[in-house]
């Protein structure tokens, strides 16, 4: 009897202790999944959901606020999932809030993170639908990487060809590292590189210092100002030029009579008819004079005897002597005639 009672003391004992253990697991697991709080329903929209299943966590800057109730297909493209969120903390949550699906662990376990938004946009509301940011997949990044890893493959592959190419000194740049002619050109080139820099510095340096046309025309304004003078001279004689074309076109002035008016021209052809007459007599005169002069040369004529006969020009020059002579005698023979008194008398005149 008293072996019953212990056996029975240690069973009710037993179960008991698992009562209570059961009791504080389905509590446990009911705090977890926010069964025994007062809840809202947030929801989200992604294109890919890889590892989310109902009771996974949702956490909010690393805390657990809530699970994944519920997954719904809406399309073949989109996904919607419903989250159970604690009422406790949906005032730390606003409307511009975004969700976002990330790894957890090695294992690669999925949880819903949802993102603080901004403090002056309004808390969310049961059944709000949160903008998504849609996570970066682990194998579409492994299906990238190989294939940046098969192009980079074919990369070192033809850079390998390439240098080896330039070892054998094809192409320019095996010229240039292997090729000695090819050096001395590019060598050569340099220097006449460098003397084609020192004389441009020097060309440089002289229009800095105003010297030269150029130099001027840099920073001398007076020589500037000429320069733009000119330029509205020829513009205005251009203008001119264009003013006068137009005037003959017209078929004003001696020059637009020439092109435009016939009976100018046929004024112009008798002109020219006359200066050929005139051509002709002036050449008939010429022949004259030089048959005059050849008869002068020759000594011949009155000319001839003036120029080259002294006996005739001394008696000339003493005719002229002789009658500058007479001349002075009938001027001094008038003085006596005008002092006459007698004659002054009869006279009116003096």
């Amino acid at each position: 009897m008293k072996n019953t009672r212990k056996t029975n003391i240690r069973l009710g004992s037993f179960v008991g202790i698992g009562i209570i253990i059961f009791i504080l697991g389905i509590y446990y697991i009911g705090s977890q999944g926010s069964i025994f709080s007062r809840n809202i329903m947030l929801s989200g929209i992604f294109k890919d959901i890889s590892g989310i299943k109902i009771g996974n966590d949702v956490r909010f800057s690393g805390i657990n606020i809530g699970t994944v109730s519920r997954v719904e297909i809406l399309n073949d493209s989109l996904v919607k999932i419903n989250l159970h969120i604690q009422n406790s903390v949906k005032q730390f949550i606003r409307k511009d809030s975004k969700m976002e699906i990330v790894s957890e662990g090695l294992m690669g376990f999925k949880v819903v993170y949802i993102y603080s938004g901004s403090p002056t946009k309004d808390i969310v509301e049961d059944g709000d639908i949160l903008e998504t940011i849609e996570a970066v997949q682990i194998d579409k990044i492994l299906r990238q990487l190989n294939t940046s890893t098969l192009n980079t493959t074919i990369i070192t592959k033809n850079i390998a060809d390439i240098t080896d190419k330039i070892n054998r000194g094809e192409g320019a740049f095996g010229k240039f590292f292997a090729d000695e002619s090819f050096a001395k050109d590019l060598s050569s080139i340099a220097k006449k590189t460098a003397v084609l820099t020192e004389n441009f510095a020097s060309i440089s340096d002289k229009i800095n210092k105003e010297k030269g046309t150029i130099g001027m025309l840099l920073s001398d304004t007076s020589f500037a100002n000429k320069i733009y003078t000119a330029g509205e001279n020829i513009e205005k004689s251009t203008e001119n030029l264009v003013t006068i074309t137009d005037q003959v076109n017209k078929g004003q002035g001696i020059y637009g009579k020439i092109f435009t008016d016939t009976t100018f021209t046929s004024s112009l052809s008798r002109a020219g008819k006359n200066l050929d007459y005139t051509t002709e007599k002036t050449k008939v005169l010429s022949d004259n004079l030089v048959k005059i002069t050849d008869e002068i040369n020759q000594g011949q004529g009155l000319i001839s005897r003036l120029i080259y006969d002294t006996a005739f020009a001394d008696s000339v020059e003493i005719a002229v002597e002789n009658v500058n002579k007479g001349a002075k005698e009938i001027e001094e023979a008038a003085g006596v005639v005008k002092r006459n008194w007698l004659i002054r008398l009869f006279s009116k005149k003096k």
